[in-house]
């Protein structure tokens, strides 16, 4: 107890050592930071958002979890929803449930790991519903493992599904959004995709790329002068069967909270989103923190432990 008490004295010892010895420009630096914040604030106050209705949606990893609870507040929002996963018995299972409610919706098979599988995806979806208007990169996987006990073979298919399927995807349907100049990119992500973790060497790895691509591609398409928007999200561990046995200090994220939330950000249209929000703040002080201390951060939140109780999918 004594060894945390003093490591967090040494912490905020550190901090405000850091703080008192800003130079001008990194002063300038936190205010410009602050000022985003206010005028994020500002403008999330005020816009006005984006209507769901008559959008086409096509949802990756949309029969479990956030996936179909996504697609089914897209689909009561009155958008065509495109329920498209490895599943297709689950698949189907969702969409009855939406069209029992009378709304609009397809069952798709299709594998993201599979190019060919992605394209006659993209036919049947067009055939039925039209171009999509908003897609979504949902589905992903991870291992939980020390890096010494993955299989070469599972690093590599967590890489096609967690990324190189967002290739698949948007090469498929970005050229008709530039051509109608509209369109709605949506990378699920990950907080590990921000700050690698103990036992996620391939997932955090596969997350860190998903999230430059989304950076990459926001900045293409800005300098192309596309109205075609992107967001980015990333949450922590949410509670589903793909995290189930985690435990760390801070709460899992709830299935219906995550869910909400990601409807919220396309329709505000975000950049990026970090959930729970409390965590951008420690990403935001990522920067005056070395190394060791951020590490440290990471072991008292008790995150590069959280996977040694794992049981989730695979």
């Amino acid at each position: 107890m004594n060894s945390v008490k003093d490591k967090a004295l040494s912490l905020i010892e550190n901090l405000t050592n850091r703080a008192s010895k800003l130079t001008k420009n990194q002063k300038i630096a936190v205010g410009a930071v602050s000022a985003y914040f206010l005028y994020k604030f500002i403008r999330s106050t005020f816009r006005s958002v984006k209507s769901l209705n008559g959008q086409i949606v096509f949802i990756t990893g949309a029969a479990n979890g956030i996936g179909k609870q996504v697609a089914i507040l897209m689909a009561r929002e009155g958008a065509k929803v495109a329920v498209a996963d490895i599943d297709k018995n689950k698949a189907d299972e969702v969409v009855n449930e939406l069209l029992a409610e009378k709304l609009q919706a397809i069952a798709i098979h299709c594998d993201v790991t599979s190019i060919e599988s992605v394209k006659r995806a993209a036919t049947t979806v067009r055939n039925h519903l039209g171009d999509p208007t908003i897609l979504i990169n949902n589905a992903g996987i991870i291992s939980g493992k020390p890096i010494t006990d993955i299989p070469i073979a599972n690093v590599e298919r967590t890489f096609k599904v967690n990324v190189i399927s967002h290739f698949y995807t948007i090469q498929e349907f970005l050229p008709s959004m530039l051509a109608k100049n509209e369109g709605h990119i949506v990378t699920i992500a990950s907080l590990a995709g921000l700050a690698g973790i103990s036992r996620q060497t391939d997932y955090s790895a596969s997350k860190h790329a998903a999230v430059g691509l989304d950076e990459s591609l926001r900045n293409e398409l800005r300098s192309m002068g596309s109205n075609v928007k992107t967001t980015c999200i990333n949450p922590y561990y949410i509670d589903t069967g793909m995290f189930k046995g985690v435990r760390t200090l801070v709460p899992l994220l709830k299935e219906g909270y995550v869910s909400k939330r990601i409807v919220q950000a396309i329709k505000n249209e975000e950049k990026v989103v970090i959930l729970p929000k409390l965590l951008s703040i420690t990403y935001m002080f990522r920067a005056f923190l070395s190394v060791e201390n951020f590490d440290w951060v990471m072991e008292l939140t008790g995150a590069n432990r959280s996977m040694e109780t794992f049981t989730g999918r695979t």
